[in-house]
């Protein structure tokens, strides 16, 4: 099917279709973003493969007014989730939020967050010896980290995941999961990465584009360097006695997001720092184990290349070309390639991949329903957007703020604050459903991310 979804996006070329079937490169991705391709083209596609549905890679935290679509920035997740064109698939090595910067101040997971009502958890990671409650003063590792509810210590990610599976018609599932399911062939896969690796690599992988982080069973994370010792590994001062045993405690901390309370149980014995795989490995790891098609058993592969369809938020996708995302950067491709190229030769369960990146903000264009007026007035909008050059999309539509940014409805526009993410200011807000104004499906992916680009710079 790799090459047919191509051929009906009209990608083939953009991502080196017959190198990518010939073995001669590895990875290729295409951000839509800078693409001619109408929105509508892309989500009637969709509707056509049922099968294929590509993940909207969220994070853990507090997702229920997300699911009501009263959560301002982060209603793209309402419409893309809500609406059937991608499912959540929950990345959860993040960090609780705190009053020093590096916590997800999006989902916020070190709180519960519902009806816009923010409540502290109260904190507690092991000092070695016992759980001790923690200030905010900084950002803890959500895996390792427990909340008191009603007096009882329980692991935070069981605590938003039970809250998470309670949300009606959301088909959430992990990432961690993905990967203990087929738990030997990952540990397979990065031992080899890992024994391929080099600190200094220019053409190959870094050690530190596999293990970009180390954790402290006490919640504290920090970028690591990893040091090839013998046949050992040094990772901040603890010693892995090899590439597989390296490996084996990457999937330990992935394990902790499946089964909490059997983490908790063990921890006590575990080393005193734990590998963090990287985003690097992880966003190629979404392409090489099928996550785009969340229902098909697993085994199964497309070939001869993987044609991976996925739903990048502000920092993975961004809206070129003002504000590009990370996953697209030159020096980011370099080392998926690199991460991907020894998997493809050595494992007959991987192929190369197409990584067909989908900007999940163009949803933001989309008032929710219990803002009628702000749908007529982006349907103007797009009527001009329309009508004008491509390259002055951006002029035309800062333009047209200037003229009806008063008639925008404050929260539309607050859609496009800074540092934004779910509210949590007390304000009740009725449940609402994003409606798609007039035009919205035949505006092309680039037209789209140039008016949100606008809408930033305006009213950000």
């Amino acid at each position: 099917m790799s090459g047919h979804v191509l051929d009906e996006l009209g990608l083939r070329s953009a991502v080196e279709a017959d190198a990518l079937a010939a073995g001669e490169k590895a990875f290729a991705p295409v951000h839509v973003g800078t693409r001619d391709l109408r929105i509508g083209t892309l989500l009637e596609l969709l509707g056509r493969h049922e099968d294929l549905v590509p993940p909207r890679t969220g994070h853990l935290g507090n997702w229920e007014d997300i699911a009501l679509g009263r959560s301002g920035p982060m209603d793209f997740n309402t419409a893309i989730c809500g609406g059937g064109h991608g499912y959540p698939l929950i990345y959860g090595f993040t960090r609780t939020e705190a009053d020093t910067e590096g916590g997800d101040e999006a989902y916020q997971p070190g709180s519960l967050i519902e009806q816009g009502k923010r409540d502290t958890l109260a904190l507690h990671t092991w000092d070695g010896r016992h759980f001790v409650r923690r200030d905010r003063s900084r950002p803890l590792f959500c895996p390792l980290t427990r909340a008191d509810v009603d007096g009882e210590l329980v692991p935070l990610v069981d605590l938003h995941w039970r809250r998470m599976l309670k949300i009606p018609g959301y088909r959430f599932r992990q990432w961690a999961t993905v990967l203990v399911d087929r738990g030997p062939l990952v540990t397979d896969m990065l031992t080899l990465l890992v024994e391929q690796s080099d600190a200094t690599a220019r053409q190959g992988t870094r050690l530190s584009e596999l293990i970009s982080h180390a954790v402290r069973l006490d919640g504290e994370v920090a970028r690591c360097d990893v040091v090839r010792e013998g046949t050992g590994y040094l990772l901040d001062g603890h010693r892995y006695p090899s590439a597989r045993a390296l490996a084996e405690a990457a999937l330990v901390l992935v394990r902790a997001l499946v089964e909490p309370a059997a983490f908790f149980e063990q921890l006590p014995a575990l080393p005193p720092v734990l590998p963090v795989m990287s985003l690097q490995l992880t966003n190629v790891l979404f392409g090489l184990l099928d996550t785009h098609h969340p229902d098909r058993p697993a085994g199964t592969r497309e070939s001869p290349f993987v044609t991976h369809l996925h739903w990048g938020a502000r920092a993975m996708a961004g809206c070129p070309p003002r504000r590009g995302g990370y996953l697209t950067r030159r020096s980011t491709v370099r080392s998926l390639r690199a991460i991907t190229a020894p998997l493809v030769r050595g494992f007959d369960e991987a192929h190369p991949v197409a990584f067909v990146l989908l900007p999940a903000q163009v949803f933001m264009l989309c008032p929710p329903s219990t803002s009628p007026a702000d749908g007529e007035l982006l349907t103007g909008l797009f009527r001009t957007v329309r009508t004008a050059d491509p390259d002055g999309v951006h002029d035309v539509t800062l333009g047209w703020l200037r003229e009806h940014h008063d008639r925008l409805s404050p929260y539309l526009r607050g859609r496009f604050a800074k540092g934004a993410g779910v509210p949590a200011d007390g304000t009740s807000r009725d449940p609402a459903v994003p409606v798609e104004p007039g035009g919205f499906r035949e505006l092309t992916f680039r037209q789209a991310c140039a008016v949100i680009g606008a809408f930033e710079e305006a009213l950000g």
